[in-house]
């Protein structure tokens, strides 16, 4: 009897099921109940990339380190004509086109699925996403696959992937761009033509996937339906865009603006950076100071935390939802639109997500406890970051000049860097291009002129104060940083060679200043002998793109270009005992992500940014310190 009253009730509930299988819903309610599936479809896959994510990052870190050393720009052409480089380059593509797969196309896999009422199921979807890659094998696809990678970050127009949805050009290669009319309008040229091209290609990817289509049918098909459903497609962007725009904004108002200004004036009347004692509290009991400022802490550390995760899971269901939308208008132009759409049906695994969900929120709160109490050693765990003005003083003097010296030393700063040019006649000025025409108006390389013919140059006034300066001798600079301020002298250009070291070195210890010199350089044979010949000495490599344990390389600083500065090479550094230097950090956005890191220093132009931005991170509460620790990329 009780068999057959269950057999009874499962048949009602298939048969339910059934129903509902084809009782259509709005969108409204089938985004709804859609909306643990993408939370869990996002989260699973993120994690599922770890694996292969990790793998390949230990295969190409242990490739570059074969050898005993790391790949980095300075030894870049060695490294070019050996069997490194096409085996990093093919684990690299792999990586690419895992994430592709998995962020990408299963997720628009994922989105046709919902809008069809078929189930969402991770390993299904991904699966399908690998089978659609071979469709891509093509000159169309593969170009299509570029401009995923590297063209939608940089113009801003087309569907990314996290791997180099921040990817962008250094700010080094963008002060030379930014500081010639003609590579400004190259620049905007190219940016307009690859946002035209996202434009055009819009539903490229959509036709491929959903409808099978090679890449070529897909592109023109996508520009056929762009053309004429213009408006229609622009409004339901910027509708979307809305939307996707208003949550965010309310998520972070509800759980950073107003726990924010609560924390704010509840830290009016606490200590700052006040040191306590766990294990003294468990003991001994805890002052009020104390526990007022522990529960400070913990509330601070479950809205840091929570606030972080809150915000991250609007932030991706909002991601999805732009997807779903973005189907939805292709299966609109498409004619297949639909007011109601198929609801599918909740299986117990619907169920599960929800808990899932649940479960990691009840994670986040428990790391927050222990975040709390572990608060004095991980924020005070490292020095403050020194400050290295860039070509002698930065933005205060003209570059590379005496003045500009004496003024870093006037503001504190822990050290200069200059560049250092060999002349015709076996001199060491101070000059950073190969000629002196920005400068001085005169195109002519260092190493082509003598030292008499530079001292009749004259370097452009860069501040207002009208002063023409002559360009210095390397010798000129010794006296004046002597127990002040480290010269980290870079030995630049073609010159930079064995013979500048050993001439550089010999100035040095005549003038008494080998402690407060450092050698550094773009060339790695150059500082390797340095550090191999002259180990009192100081050396650091300058580079701009590092793979690998850097850290193994023969100097004793790693000076990387700001986003060279992974988390992964500056824990390398860390763990090696070397010190981690980044160049050329000019913006308030930079300065406060690394002037708040454990790196030793940072090298900027603009050293009284530095003062005032540091200025402004030492007011910053326990909690705003704690906002800072999980915000880390």
């Amino acid at each position: 009897m009780k068999v057959t009253e269950k057999l009874s009730k499962k048949r009602k509930k298939i048969a339910a099921e059934k129903m509902l299988e084809k009782e259509p819903v709005s969108f409204r309610r089938l985004v709804y109940d859609s909306l643990p599936e993408m939370w869990a479809f996002q989260s699973i896959s993120s994690l599922i990339l770890t694996i292969p994510t990790y793998l390949i990052s230990r295969f190409i870190k242990s490739i570059a380190e074969s050898g005993g050393s790391a790949f980095t720009s300075a030894n870049i052409k060695t490294f070019l004509l050996s069997w490194k480089a096409p085996a990093m380059l093919a684990l690299f593509i792999i990586e690419i086109l895992i994430f592709v797969i998995t962020e990408l196309f299963a997720q628009i896999h994922m989105t046709g699925n919902i809008l069809r009422g078929e189930q969402v199921r991770v390993r299904h979807l991904i699966k399908k996403g690998a089978e659609s890659m071979k469709r891509f094998f093509s000159g169309t696809g593969i170009l299509a696959i570029i401009y995923i990678f590297i063209a939608a970050p940089l113009c801003g127009v087309g569907f990314t992937i996290s791997l180099s949805s921040s990817f962008y050009i250094p700010n080094f290669i963008m002060e030379v761009v930014m500081a010639n009319p003609l590579f400004i309008i190259a620049y905007v040229t190219v940016m307009i033509l690859l946002a035209w091209i996202g434009y055009r290609s819009a539903f490229m990817l959509h036709g491929v996937l959903l409808d099978n289509k090679s890449p070529e049918e897909a592109g023109k098909e996508s520009w056929i339906l762009v053309k004429q459903n213009r408006r229609a497609f622009v409004k339901g962007i910027l509708k979307d865009l809305l939307v996707t725009g208003i949550i965010p904004f309310i998520g972070v108002l509800l759980f950073s603006v107003i726990p924010i200004t609560l924390l704010e004036n509840w830290a009016v009347d606490l200590p700052k950076h006040y040191v306590i004692n766990a294990l003294s509290i468990l003991k001994d009991g805890a002052s009020d100071e104390e526990l007022s400022l522990l529960m400070y802490r913990i509330f601070s550390s479950l809205v840091a935390l929570g606030g972080k995760y809150f915000t991250s899971v609007i932030n991706m269901l909002c991601g999805s939802y732009f997807s779903l939308c973005y189907t939805r208008r292709y299966f609109s132009f498409t004619g297949r639109d639909s007011e109601l759409w198929p609801a599918r049906r909740k299986r117990s695994r619907y169920y599960y997500k929800v808990l899932w969900m649940a479960a990691v929120l009840i994670i986040v709160i428990l790391a927050s406890l222990v975040f709390a109490f572990s608060f004095d050693d991980i924020a005070f765990s490292h020095d403050s970051v020194k400050v290295i003005a860039h070509r002698a003083g930065g933005k205060m003097a003209s570059e590379n000049s005496l003045e500009g010296l004496a003024l870093a030393i006037e503001h504190g700063c822990y050290g200069s860097e200059i560049d250092v040019q060999r002349t015709k006649d076996g001199y060491y000025v101070i000059n950073h291009d190969n000629t002196f025409q920005r400068v001085a108006g005169v195109n002519r390389t260092v190493y082509d002129m003598t030292l008499e013919e530079i001292k009749q140059l004259r370097i452009k006034d860069t501040t207002g104060s009208g002063e023409l300066l002559p360009v210095p001798t390397f010798e000129e600079m010794l006296p004046i940083i002597k127990g002040k301020e480290k010269l980290f002298v870079e030995l630049k250009g073609s010159t930079a060679d064995r013979q500048m070291v050993d001439d550089v070195v010999a100035m040095i210890r005549q003038a008494g200043c080998t402690d407060d010199c450092v050698l550094i350089s773009l060339n790695y044979d150059t500082i390797s002998y340095a550090e191999t010949n002259y180990p009192e000495f100081e050396t650091g490599l300058l580079f701009f793109l590092g793979i690998g344990d850097v850290s193994r390389l023969n100097c004793d600083m790693l000076i990387m270009e700001e986003e060279t500065a992974t988390q992964d090479i500056l824990m390398d550094i860390q763990a090696s005992g070397k010190k981690a230097i980044v160049w050329t950090v000019n913006t308030e956005t930079g300065m406060n992500k690394f002037l708040k890191s454990w790196i030793f220093a940072v090298i900027t132009d603009d050293v009284l940014l530095a003062e005032k931005v540091q200025g402004e991170l030492d007011q910053r509460t326990d909690f705003e310190i704690m906002l800072d620790l999980v915000s880390v990329d």
